[in-house]
């Protein structure tokens, strides 16, 4: 029998075996330390019931999200007369606009006392745009709003709380991959790397082509470790 369900099928994956042994055994527990030195609400108009039941600063939770938003995406409903010809629409979800922010319980969305400073992210995702949300902008993000926090709420201890998408998820550059080691010993003058984007050794920014492109370079991966801690280097020493 064919499947005549219309639209995308999603799975939410919550009863996976590494699914709830993360929450069991990490987060619920982490939580729990963080949860009596936060503040508690009773409903949803913003009654404070108490303060933190242990001392020291208050916990603060920020949560992080970013959402896209299209121009087309909704659904239109309505009568019309048998005779009226048909209105053509355009195909696709249209111009799109992402926004990523965070919001707490206790001060809403992150801004300065003065709402001059935000850390809230707002881009036109493609390539001939303003490209695409990726982890380097989650850490220009991060540093933006820890730098709000420490000036403005320093009295507070800070937790941003983000979900598992694949863009909070990226290791560091040098990590260590079974996909791009080399299966053979590399030519001679040759080896084999990571190719990473290029940046400034002073700044840190990545350093761009003419056209905007970034640069490329490789270099060497992490190294590995034996049982007993000891390091194992995955390339010969030079020369």
């Amino acid at each position: 029998m064919a499947n005549t369900q219309k639209g995308p099928i999603y799975a939410a994956g919550h009863e996976r075996d590494d699914v709830i042994y993360y929450r069991e055994q990490i987060f619920l527990p982490q939580w729990r330390r963080i949860e009596v030195r936060m503040a508690s609400w009773i409903d949803a108009d913003a009654v404070r019931e108490n303060g933190p039941r242990l001392p020291g600063p208050e916990v603060i939770v920020w949560f992080h999200d970013e959402s896209i938003f299209c121009a087309y995406d909704r659904r239109k409903k309505g009568w019309i007369h048998k005779y009226e010809p048909a209105k053509p629409y355009a195909k696709g979800d249209g111009p799109s606009l992402v926004i990523a922010d965070f919001v707490s319980a206790n001060f809403g969305w992150l801004r300065s006392p003065d709402g001059k400073r935000s850390a809230r992210v707002v881009m036109k995702p493609g390539k001939a745009k303003d490209g695409y949300f990726t982890s380097e902008n989650i850490l220009q993000q991060a540093d933006e709003a820890m730098s709000i926090l420490l000036e403005c709420y320093p009295e507070y201890e800070h937790v941003f709380v983000y979900d598992n998408a694949s863009t909070h998820l990226k290791r560091a550059e040098d990590s260590l991959s079974a996909r791009i080691m080399s299966k053979n010993i590399p030519k001679h003058s040759t080896n084999w790397g990571i190719e990473v984007k290029k940046r400034d050794p002073v700044t840190g920014k990545v350093i761009c082509k003419p056209d905007g492109s970034p640069e490329k370079e490789k270099i060497h991966m992490g190294d590995g470790h034996f049982t007993d801690g000891t390091p194992q280097p995955l390339y010969f020493p030079e020369g």
